[in-house]
């Protein structure tokens, strides 16, 4: 467990994790997709997700009483907590790592990637916790971006993304 979330009650947690289930739903984007074309579900996907992520860390900066704009350390360790709180679902399983002042995160189960490997599917261009990430970003106003580094999509083993923190806002 991060610092952050020992900070936070066993209740409050399980409070905030009720917010992540919602990014599973993948049905809705392939009904939209059937109806408007996939150029339109992958736009309307992906500003769900930010919202969504948005909605998150708001959320959990609430329930630390924090703000916005805080230092890139205290930013760099409220993404981790949201990504144990969030990313850690029945679906989805998110590694945490620190590795030179940069938080990784390894990605190895997504529900989105799994449904890109059925034929069937036209599927999303990319995933949702991207986008659900950059929500993260706009919510803390602290300059954190992310470096891909690794993506199943591109026949890696696993997703992997370095959070950079204290970079100026964008």
């Amino acid at each position: 467990m991060t610092a952050v979330l020992e900070e936070l009650s066993t209740a409050e947690q399980a409070r905030l994790r009720t917010l992540a289930p919602p990014a599973e739903d993948i049905a809705w984007p392939s009904a939209l997709a059937r109806t408007q074309g996939w150029r339109v579900a992958n736009e309307e996907y992906h500003r769900s997700q930010r919202d969504m992520g948005r909605r998150e860390m708001q959320a959990l900066m609430a329930s630390l009483d924090l703000a916005p704009g805080m230092d890139a350390a205290r930013a760099t360790q409220l993404v981790a907590a949201a990504t144990e709180l969030f990313l850690h679902t029945e679906s989805m399983r998110v590694v945490t790592r620190v590795k030179d002042g940069e938080l990784h995160l390894f990605s190895t189960r997504c529900p989105i990637y799994e449904r890109l490997l059925d034929h069937a599917w036209g599927g999303l261009t990319a995933c949702g916790c991207f986008a659900r990430r950059q929500g993260w970003f706009d919510a803390l106003q602290a300059g954190v971006q992310e470096e891909v580094i690794l993506n199943r999509k591109w026949g890696d083993p696993a997703c992997q993304v370095v959070i950079h923190a204290g970079l100026p806002a964008a």
